[in-house]
């Protein structure tokens, strides 16, 4: 596509839209605004945006949504998944990291085609707004060509999501590129900055998905970080991962080289040291657990929340992968909080067995998968709480389903029960994309998706799926 076709189609997406006015009425309100905290209440929408917060509110303009019996909460923000694999969902759930990276990043991300890029994203947001997530940090390792970036970037756009694209490296020559590489982060960057992202107050934006010195090495971490910043973008980081990761201790290396800053999300963080945290936390940067994947995955570590909070970091959480992960941030908060009970029950990895660390609650966790997501990606002047002239990114869950009754605490009824079909409605940026349980897009993706499986394992020489 040329490059002044680039622009028309982003300036077409940017431009404002009659959006419809909304008014929920007498719902639980879970605001994440500490100023405005929890009551029962209404939100008017309207621009695309929440107007007002408060009780017996009134707009003759706005359809009236019925509230009573549900929760009205930010929509939960998934600071890190590779959406590529949406179609590969559900390969290898016991799956170690070395097969994942080998049957996946290695053995099929050298196949895709950029439909097969497109598809997988689309998949996942899908997947990602039916359960409630209205934002997707899109850590992007499929850049094998500027047109799979393109198609990435276009499904996002199709889905309606508000996604952050993390650009970063081609799955081809896999090996090349990660632990130890010296190779630069991809040029394609600059045009995707120039001509394709470059609005920072769209609904897909872009921020870059740099290796580190984890992945490549200290003089190229340098050079891709100061490519970043040049480019005006917040920046993600892998680190933490497993041995490789204790041994390497990036966030040191990069404190102790003055590039550690508060434009950083750091993701797993597992095998992060301690005294590393705290570096992170005196800098201003962000976390992201992953804690399911991290639960599910030998070979990278235990999730690092408690010891994050002790450090001083209020983290956000992640999928990670749905080729080992169910995709949906009910799973995750479930299962950051398990591995916690594991921690208070001396049961927990070596570097948990602390005595002291501080524990989080249901609260915590809705707090971690909304308002800390929105920190993190650098979107929170934007979303992540029902804050009166933030976007209207928000979720409605029915309470009256028989799986939460009598929804005695609403915060732990939505973590220790909740599912994707308890989430009735879904707004991004005031546009209704589920309403009434059923999701407005999507009936051809899942066909679309099975075909671009199948033609992934043909190219890789692997048996269909019976």
């Amino acid at each position: 596509m040329p490059p002044t076709a680039r622009r028309e189609r982003q300036m077409s997406h940017n431009q404002p839209q009659n959006k419809e006015r909304i008014l929920i009425k007498g719902a639980y309100l879970m605001t994440q605004d500490n100023k405005l905290g929890n009551f029962v209440g209404d939100v008017l929408v309207a621009d695309g945006r929440i107007v007002e917060v408060g009780r017996d509110l009134s707009d003759d303009r706005a359809r009236v949504v019925e509230g009573t019996g549900n929760a009205v909460l930010p929509g939960f923000i998934d600071t890190h998944r590779h959406n590529w694999q949406g179609a590969l969902r559900n390969l290898g759930p016991a799956w170690t990291y070395e097969e994942y990276r080998s049957n996946v990043q290695i053995g099929l991300g050298q196949h895709f085609e950029p439909r097969d890029v497109h598809v997988g994203n689309l998949a996942a947001d899908l997947m990602s707004l039916d359960s409630g997530v209205t934002t997707v940090r899109d850590e992007s390792h499929i850049s094998n060509s500027p047109e799979h970036s393109d198609a990435a970037i276009a499904a996002h756009w199709e889905s309606g999501i508000r996604a952050v694209f993390d650009h970063g490296w081609p799955s081809t020559e896999a090996e090349q590129w990660q632990f130890g590489s010296n190779r630069t982060h991809p040029a394609d960057i600059r045009r995707i900055r120039d001509e394709v992202l470059s609005d920072d107050s769209a609904r897909v934006t872009l921020n870059a998905m740099l290796r580190g010195p984890e992945l490549s090495t200290p003089e190229v971490s340098a050079q891709d970080i100061r490519l970043a910043r040049e480019l005006g973008l917040r920046i993600s980081m892998h680190v933490g991962l497993g041995e490789w990761g204790a041994d390497q201790q990036a966030i040191r290396q990069l404190a102790e080289t003055g590039l550690l800053a508060s434009d950083m999300t750091f993701i797993h963080c597992c095998t992060s040291t301690d005294e590393e945290l705290r570096m992170l936390a005196a800098h201003g940067a962000t976390a992201s657990v992953a804690g399911a994947l991290e639960v599910f995955m030998p070979g990278l570590g235990q999730p690092a929340t408690n010891r994050l909070l002790a450090a001083g970091v209020r983290p956000s959480l992640s999928v990670d992968t749905e080729t080992i992960v169910s995709g949906d941030m009910f799973g995750v908060m479930r299962a950051t909080l398990a591995y916690q009970q594991l921690i208070l029950a001396d049961a927990a990895g070596p570097m948990d067995r602390i005595a002291g660390l501080p524990t989080f609650d249901a609260a915590d966790l809705l707090s971690f998968a909304t308002i800390e997501g929105a920190r993190a990606a650098g979107i929170d002047n934007r979303t992540g709480s029902l804050t009166p002239g933030k976007e209207a990114d928000l979720i409605m869950i029915r309470l009256d389903h028989a799986n939460l009754l009598p929804a005695t605490n609403v915060a732990a009824t939505i973590v220790a029960g909740g599912h994707a079909g308890n989430v009735d409605m879904v707004v991004v940026a005031g546009d209704v994309l589920k309403e009434n349980g059923v999701l407005k897009a999507g009936d051809t993706v899942f066909d679309e998706a099975a075909a671009s499986r199948d033609r992934l394992f043909h190219a890789a020489g692997l048996p269909l799926p019976a």
